[in-house]
């Protein structure tokens, strides 16, 4: 009686890369060299590689200290190693935590990545049996996580509504940067220039106007 319970049915997780690495390993270990040996080294690089990719790598918290202060306007500050982590970040609005994340996203063009076929044809490979199924299984997911990468949809740097419109499944709230009033012109259009229009009694503000004086 067969079932599909086996890992190569499903999604191919981190923890199966980790698998068929360490079958592969083995059975190169164990041959006789050649190009089914060469195959299967080839192999455990590539999903080296992957399994590399799963893991970003961190920000330096400078980094994202300068970063903050940039967005924000504020200043730069400068704290002790052992305090590094464990300080509070000036208020910082979703559309402002958006410029700080775009700031560190960068976009990979599309590679160019051969079918499994194409690459035991162009390696000279001939593998067989259960060794060719587990090299098909992770070169394919290989593969698919490097065609995903390049055609990840990249987020615009800018902010405002004409460089990003506001989407009906947009979480985003467009306010200017600077007054924080989502009617200021330059919440609009990034080239408009700021209104200061969250002084108390502006339009739209967050605070209200001061109690009018009556004259006797």
């Amino acid at each position: 009686m067969t079932t599909n319970n086996h890992p190569a049915h499903g999604p191919v997780s981190l923890e199966r890369l980790h698998q068929i690495r360490e079958i592969l390993s083995k059975a190169s270990a164990q041959s006789d060299g050649g190009n089914l040996g060469y195959a299967m080294a080839d192999a455990v690089k590539v999903i080296d590689g992957v399994i590399a990719s799963f893991g970003a790598e961190p920000v330096p918290f400078d980094a994202l200290r300068d970063a903050v202060a940039e967005v924000s306007g504020g200043p730069v500050m400068e704290w002790s190693d052992i305090y590094k982590g464990h300080q509070a970040v000036p208020f910082i609005n979703f559309n402002s935590l958006a410029r700080i994340v775009d700031k560190f996203r960068t976009s990979q063009p599309a590679p160019v990545v051969p079918t499994f076929d194409e690459w035991l044809e162009i390696r000279g490979n001939k593998p067989l049996g259960w060794v060719k199924d587990a090299m098909r299984e992770s070169y394919d997911a290989c593969r698919a996580s490097m065609l995903q990468t390049g055609n990840s949809p990249v987020t615009p740097v800018c902010w405002c509504s004409t460089c990003r419109p506001v989407t009906m499944n947009d979480m985003r709230f467009v306010v200017c940067p600077e007054c924080g009033n989502k009617r200021c012109p330059r919440a609009s259009d990034h080239n408009n220039a700021c209104t200061g229009s969250n002084d108390p009694g502006q339009v739209s503000s967050a605070y209200p106007a001061a109690p009018q004086q009556e004259v006797n």
